[in-house]
């Protein structure tokens, strides 16, 4: 793995990660001694004032419980706000953390698909980098893949425990989204939150579900789950503490975003009801990527 944390710049052509970084775990003879039991992704977007303790909080707890066997993959999804210079401080003398570094914003699902194409441990997860989820609840959902091969966090499940007080407008977004989403994919009634920004899950089912994950915004968590039943995978909701965090990037401009998402999930029930021929396919993310951006701005 090396002595320091490695960084990767990523030209604004958006070359994949492979072409920067291939490692081969069946021939690797380090991976072959020291195989990486879990890799922990954290998409972060302008988050210098909030991901410094929430990673130094992960680190802790990773290091309790995989020891030395574990990376942590940092992406940071177009920052301009000193955020990249922010990680890579902590980070340096960290042999098995990553730091990302997309020049160009892919949104939080795009951050996430790109990770997923270096990640190597047998497990996999995503979390929030704003600290609104304590690391110990990421080790509970952990625990819990030996029965399951995808495991969601929830903030509206049994013995889910939130601020008592929220913005009302959040409630009723995201209560009316979740509405939609059941409207739209049936297969997702009994899933009361599909946004919490917590997921653990197997390296097989990343790669098995690596094809559907199209859906590059917030929306990218109702792909994850919606592809992983179809494909007939065990999926556990869990409750867990969640906290509100001032400053969220969704919280800027979350009308746009909803629209985005909202379109997102039209995209996505289209893809899934009708097989599209690839050229089709492609001009559909092309004309979705262009209204991702435009809503950016």
């Amino acid at each position: 793995m090396g002595e320091i944390a490695k960084t990767w710049k990523l030209p604004r052509s958006g070359s994949y990660l492979k072409d920067f970084y291939t490692i081969d775990s069946t021939t690797d003879p380090l991976m072959l001694k020291n195989p990486l039991k879990f890799s922990l992704v954290i998409p972060a977007y302008n988050e210098v004032k909030r991901i410094l303790p929430t990673l130094k909080g992960l680190i802790s707890i990773l290091d309790y419980r995989f020891k030395r066997k574990y990376e942590l993959l940092v992406v940071m999804d177009g920052c301009n706000d000193g955020t990249p210079e922010t990680v890579e401080r902590l980070i340096h003398n960290h042999s098995g953390a990553t730091a990302i570094v997309l020049p160009n914003r892919l949104g939080k699902g795009g951050a996430i698909i790109e990770a997923l194409k270096y990640a190597k441990g047998d497990l996999i997860a995503f979390i929030d980098a704003d600290g609104s989820i304590p690391p110990q609840e990421l080790e509970r959902l952990t625990e819990l893949t030996e029965d399951y091969d995808l495991v969601i966090g929830s903030r509206y499940e049994k013995h889910s425990t939130l601020p008592k007080k929220r913005p009302i407008k959040r409630v009723i977004l995201s209560r009316s989204f979740n509405t939609l989403v059941k409207l739209l994919f049936w297969k997702l009634h009994g899933i009361s939150d599909t946004q919490c920004g917590v997921k653990v899950f197997t390296k097989k089912l990343a790669k098995s579900i690596q094809e559907d994950l199209l859906i590059t915004d917030f929306a990218f968590d109702v792909n994850l789950i919606h592809s992983a039943l179809c494909r007939g995978f065990k999926v556990k909701e869990v409750g867990i503490a969640w906290t509100e965090k001032d400053g969220s990037t969704l919280s800027d401009g979350i009308i746009k975003q909803s629209i985005g998402m909202i379109f997102s999930l039209c995209r996505l029930r289209f893809h899934y009801q009708f097989k599209l021929k690839s050229g089709s396919k492609k001009l559909i993310d092309r004309i979705a990527r262009s209204i991702y951006l435009r809503l950016q701005t």
